[in-house]
């Protein structure tokens, strides 16, 4: 299957909304003031403990809230129905509408939505498992969490990424594992990616 760059973009950033819904949401609300400041440093969040931070992810007008998050991950959506079968573009859009209204689902959406697109192309869903482990190793950077999982996980990706004839990541990612510096030059060749031809 080709897959154009934009729509390559749109997977990986909707693979990196609805992981960091899913963790969000396993933090939330958060208890201790500690753990909330954390956050909220790492993120550069206006929160001074758990209670504004708690606040801030319900309020609807804060981009770091649920509802924002959920509107950024159903943009993506809403830019691959050409992309996706009408089965998985019907079923990924009911999941988010659902989760954004009714918050018992917000822990299990990501989950869902993975569900969803291991039916579809194995390249739409390699951009979106990228997507999520991009967002949970930049987390575990900012939280000082431990990213060894995470990495093995980048790596795999970039080498089957690889197969399919996109070797630039990997070629990056061999650069992170000489130097964990480099994690932003892998970063900016995503993006690099991204933008070829565009």
């Amino acid at each position: 299957m080709l897959l154009l760059n934009s729509n390559a973009e749109q997977i990986f950033w909707l693979g990196r909304y609805l992981t960091r819904i899913q963790y969000l949401c396993s933090q939330y609300p958060f208890q201790s003031n500690d753990d909330a400041l954390a956050y909220a440093h790492a993120f550069c969040l206006p929160a001074y403990d758990a209670s504004s931070l708690n606040e801030m992810v319900l309020d609807a007008q804060h981009p770091a809230s649920f509802s924002h998050q959920f509107e950024y991950a159903l943009g993506n959506i809403q830019e691959l129905r050409a992309v996706l079968s009408a089965r998985a573009y019907a079923e990924m859009n009911l999941l988010i509408k659902n989760a954004n209204e009714n918050c018992s689902y917000i822990c299990d959406v990501a989950g869902d939505c993975q569900d969803v697109l291991e039916g579809e192309s194995e390249l739409v869903f390699l951009f979106f498992s990228l997507g999520q482990a991009v967002e949970e190793l930049d987390r575990q950077l900012r939280l000082m969490q431990d990213e060894t999982a995470t990495l093995a996980k980048v790596g795999h990706i970039t080498a089957s990424l690889a197969g399919m004839g996109l070797n630039a990541l990997q070629d990056a990612w061999l650069q992170v594992q000489e130097d964990g510096a480099n994690v932003y030059h892998f970063y900016d060749s995503i993006q690099s990616l991204f933008e070829a031809d565009a």
